[in-house]
């Protein structure tokens, strides 16, 4: 028996191949400023969830996470770039700064060294790859912190913060169009902080 009335399907997909994680890092005057903002998006995430047809998003409040830092608010989602309501909960607070990361990493990048070698003498001693390696580093990161490592080697030690340049699975670094395989750099190591 065909019926007179088509039937509809709705299907919620999951976000395409083009999402990525996002970052949203929103820093403000205060503290209290800035709980005030945290809350906010915690009433937008349940009220999304009460009522996900009002919002054009490709991912599901599940899947976010909000929380404050200080005078920083963090939002993290993975998504192709739906995020307008979010960004205007966010600015309403008026915030000082806000920035935003594709694939948001936290790394302490280390290669160990000769004693008493620095960064500028490091980038002549080392092959091609190294010494860009360092050049990236420094610009990026700033100079890098010297740590002991006992015997005739030092650690030259940067912190990094940002988007993703890391790949854990290859064990690769891209830094800047350089793709640094610390398989072939055995003096070379990352670590998530």
């Amino acid at each position: 028996m065909v019926s007179a009335y088509p039937k509809f399907f709705l299907f919620k997909f999951r976000p395409s191949s083009h999402s990525e994680d996002f970052t949203l890092i929103a820093t403000y005057s205060s503290s209290e400023k800035a709980a005030v903002v945290e809350e906010t998006l915690k009433r937008f995430l349940e009220d999304m969830e009460e009522h996900p047809d009002d919002y054009d998003t490709d991912w599901d409040p599940d899947d976010a996470r909000v929380f404050k830092r200080g005078n920083e608010v963090w939002f993290n989602v993975y998504t192709a770039g739906y995020l307008d309501d979010v960004e205007s909960a966010i600015l309403k607070g008026k915030p000082e700064k806000v920035e935003c990361y594709r694939d948001y990493q936290e790394l302490t990048v280390r290669v160990k060294v000769p004693a008493g070698l620095t960064p500028e003498v490091a980038v002549l001693i080392g092959d091609k790859d190294e010494a860009e390696a360092i050049r990236w580093l420094t610009e990026n990161c700033g100079k890098p912190k010297v740590v002991e490592n006992g015997g005739d080697d030092e650690l030259l030690e940067w912190m990094y913060c940002g988007d993703g340049i890391y790949d854990d699975y290859e064990n690769k670094l891209y830094l800047g169009g350089i793709e640094f395989d610390l398989n072939k750099h055995r003096n070379w190591e990352v670590e998530w902080f």
